[in-house]
């Protein structure tokens, strides 16, 4: 009886000091693009309401498996809330690539409101550790302080981890946001608040 209590001890102690460590993750916006718009000084943009997918809004980084099954990290987590991240960082993107510095994010003080609003509505932000990760997102950009809609479309980017493991999978987001700011501000965004700029002129 002694001999096997002692046996039992032993492997709980060495279970113990193998307990596997939690590592912590934030998104953040890559470097800066190589060519950045400027637009009027007094421009300012909000981002938001941001919707993400409710089975992200938790602590675990949620990846997917084969099929409709999904895998949620024990380990690997998000230092923050994901959704406060995603929004900081979209709003750092496109003051980068839009060239002004007047982007906020709700909620914004209510005797401040920007005069456009970039609203998003997130379908996909998640894939394969190892393999493919999808952005999918319907976004609507307004104008005349969010009375006035100008433009919606969607924006569809997979883009492939160069790793398997959640470091790599992170980083692969991140490069997604940043692809979709590039795109969105290169081909929309820039062109609607130039043309709003050139109307209310004359």
């Amino acid at each position: 009886m002694f001999k096997l209590l002692t046996t039992f001890m032993i492997f709980f102690l060495a279970a113990c000091s193998t307990k596997v460590p939690t590592r912590y993750y934030s998104l953040h916006a890559l470097q800066e693009p190589s060519q950045a718009f400027s637009l009027n000084a007094d421009t300012t943009l909000g981002i938001g309401p941001v919707k993400l997918p409710s089975m992200l809004n938790r602590k675990g980084i949620v990846t997917h498996k084969v099929g409709p099954a999904v895998q949620v990290a024990s380990h690997d987590i998000w230092a923050g809330r994901l959704k406060e991240d995603f929004t900081r960082v979209v709003a750092e993107l496109m003051a980068q690539s839009l060239g002004i510095n007047d982007v906020v994010t709700e909620p914004w003080n209510t005797r401040f409101r920007p005069q456009y609003q970039l609203q998003l509505d997130v379908q996909h932000f998640s894939g394969q550790l190892g393999g493919e990760v999808r952005f999918k997102v319907n976004w609507v950009l307004s104008g005349n302080y969010g009375k006035e809609k100008l433009v919606s479309r969607t924006d569809d980017i997979t883009l492939k981890t160069d790793g398997d493991g959640y470091q790599a999978y992170v980083s692969t987001l991140n490069a997604l946001l940043m692809a979709f700011s590039e795109k969105s501000v290169r081909t929309t965004i820039v062109n609607e608040i130039q043309k709003q700029t050139e109307n209310n002129r004359h």
